[in-house]
C-alpha cells in the first residue's frame, strides 16, 4: 500500500508501521476480491449473501482499525516525521475516513473516533471526574491486574434527557483514541426469528476486528437491558442471554473494550446487568447548575475566541439569570443550546429580511433571548431531578434487587408508569 521508498525508511525508523502497512494491504486485497464477487453477482441479477456482507463489513472495520493504529504510531513517534512518513500519515488519515464510510454502507454500528473532547463538555465537573477515572483505568489495565479487580469495564450513565450522556461517551472514545460503536434498540430488535440475536453477534464480531480496542455505547439501554419477566417471548430472552454473555469479557485480561450505556429510566433495567462485573460504575448525570450553565453558554457563544458570537444589550450573566426564572425547574444543556440557536435564527431572519449583504454578522439582541426563553420551558422538574439523585441510594449493583426494592424504584419514576 505504501511506496517502496517509504517502506525502506519506515523499516529503519518505525518497523511496526511497516508491518501494519503490509497487513492493511493484505486486508485490502480480500476486500477487493469480495467487491469483485459483488459486481459479478449484480451483473447476473443476484446479490451478496448475508455472510458475505458481514465479511465485507468486518473487512472494512479491520482495515479502519489498522489505519488508525498506523496514524497513532506515527503521531506518537519520538522524532519529527520526515517527508515520506508525513505523506504516509496523511494518506492513512484520508483512507481511514473512506474505510469508515464504506463500513457504514454495509450496516456497521461503528462511528469512528469522535472529535468531541472533554474540553468540549461545559460544566458537570463531578461527572467528568468519574468518567475520566473510568477511562484512565481502561487505558491502564495493569492497574486492574495488580489490584486483582475482577469487574469488567462498564459505566452506566443515568439522568434526564438532554443532560449530555452521549457527549461523555464520545469524549471517552476520543480520549482513548478508539472507535465508538453506537447501539440503539432499533439496531437490535427485529421481528424476524433469529435476527435480533444475529444483530448482537454481528456488532460484537465487528468489535473483535478492532484489535486496539473499542468503546461500545448503548443508548436508551433500558429498552435493551430491560427486566425479564415470565411473559417475555423466547426470542427476547435469547437476545438478553446473548448480550449478557458477550458483555462478560469487557475490560478483562488487558482488553481495551469498554462498555458505556445511558438511560433515563434506570428502574427498568434488569438487575442482572447491574451486577458489579458488568457495570463497575453507575453515575448520575444531573442538570447543569448555575456555574455549569454559565460555562455552557460561554462555550456555545465561543466567548473569548476570535469567532465569538457578539451580544448586544445583554450579557452572559444576564442570560444565566434568565435560566433561573422558573423555581423548581432546571434547564438542561440541550435546552440551553436550543435557546441560543433559536436566538441565532432570529438574527439570521433579520439579516434575510433586511437583505444584509455587508458580510457582517448581526449580534444577538436581548429581545431574541426573551422570545427564545418564552418558547422553551425547562425540561427537568426538581421532583424528577430528585428521583434520579435518589436512585443510587436505592440500588446495590453488586446484588440482585428484591421484588420490594424493584417496586420502590418504579415508584421513583413517573409513579411506576411505563
Amino acid at each position: 500500500m505504501a511506496k517502496q521508498e517509504e517502506k525502506k525508511i519506515l523499516d529503519i525508523r518505525l518497523p511496526e508501521v511497516l508491518s501494519l502497512d503490509a497487513e492493511a494491504g493484505s486486508v485490502a486485497t480480500k476486500i477487493k476480491a469480495m467487491l469483485d464477487k459483488k459486481k459479478a453477482l449484480e451483473a447476473s441479477g443476484k446479490t451478496l449473501s448475508e455472510e458475505d456482507i458481514g465479511e465485507l463489513r468486518n473487512g472494512y472495520t479491520l482495515i479502519y482499525s489498522i489505519a488508525n493504529s498506523i496514524i497513532n504510531k506515527l503521531l506518537s513517534a519520538s522524532f519529527t516525521l520526515n517527508e515520506d512518513e508525513t505523506r504516509m500519515l496523511n494518506t492513512y488519515k484520508a483512507r481511514a475516513e473512506n474505510f469508515l464510510a464504506k463500513s457504514r454502507l454495509y450496516g456497521s454500528a461503528m462511528r469512528g473516533i469522535p472529535s468531541r473532547t472533554f474540553d468540549d463538555i461545559a460544566g458537570l465537573d463531578e461527572v467528568k471526574e468519574v468518567v475520566d477515572s473510568f477511562v484512565y483505568m481502561a487505558e491502564h489495565p495493569e492497574l486492574l491486574s495488580h489490584y486483582n479487580m475482577e469487574g469488567g469495564l462498564g459505566l452506566l450513565m443515568y439522568g434526564a434527557p438532554g443532560t449530555g450522556k452521549t457527549m461523555f461517551a464520545e469524549a471517552a472514545a476520543n480520549r482513548m483514541k478508539l472507535p465508538l460503536f453506537v447501539v440503539t434498540p432499533a439496531d437490535i430488535y427485529n421481528s424476524y426469528v433469529g435476527q435480533s440475536e444475529k444483530a448482537v453477534r454481528d456488532i460484537f464480531d465487528e468489535m473483535d476486528n478492532c484489535r486496539s480496542g473499542a468503546v461500545l455505547f448503548v443508548d436508551e439501554c433500558e429498552s435493551i437491558f430491560s427486566k425479564r419477566t415470565g411473559n417475555d417471548e423466547t426470542w427476547k430472552s435469547s437476545v438478553t442471554t446473548e448480550l449478557l454473555q458477550r458483555m462478560n469479557g469487557f475490560g478483562r485480561n488487558g482488553s481495551r473494550r469498554v462498555l458505556l450505556a445511558s438511560t433515563n429510566r434506570p428502574d427498568k433495567i434488569d438487575p442482572a446487568y447491574l451486577r458489579y462485573k458488568r457495570f463497575t460504575n453507575l453515575v448520575h448525570v444531573p442538570p447543569p447548575d448555575v456555574n455549569a450553565l454559565r460555562a455552557i453558554i460561554e462555550h456555545k457563544l465561543r466567548i473569548g475566541k476570535p469567532d465569538e458570537i457578539e451580544l448586544h444589550n445583554i450579557s452572559v450573566e444576564q442570560i444565566v439569570e434568565m435560566t433561573q426564572a422558573h423555581p423548581g425547574y432546571y434547564y438542561t444543556g440541550a435546552d440551553i443550546s436550543g435557546i441560543i440557536e433559536e436566538a441565532c435564527r432570529q438574527a439570521i431572519d433579520k439579516m434575510i429580511k433586511t437583505r444584509n449583504e455587508s458580510g457582517k454578522f448581526l449580534p444577538l439582541e436581548r429581545e431574541y433571548f426573551e422570545r427564545a426563553f418564552a418558547k422553551k420551558y425547562p425540561s427537568v422538574s426538581r421532583a424528577l431531578a430528585d428521583q434520579y439523585e435518589n436512585f443510587s441510594k436505592h440500588i446495590d449493583s453488586s446484588e440482585a434487587i428484591g421484588e420490594e426494592k424493584k417496586a420502590s424504584l418504579a415508584e421513583l419514576f413517573h409513579g411506576g408508569n411505563n
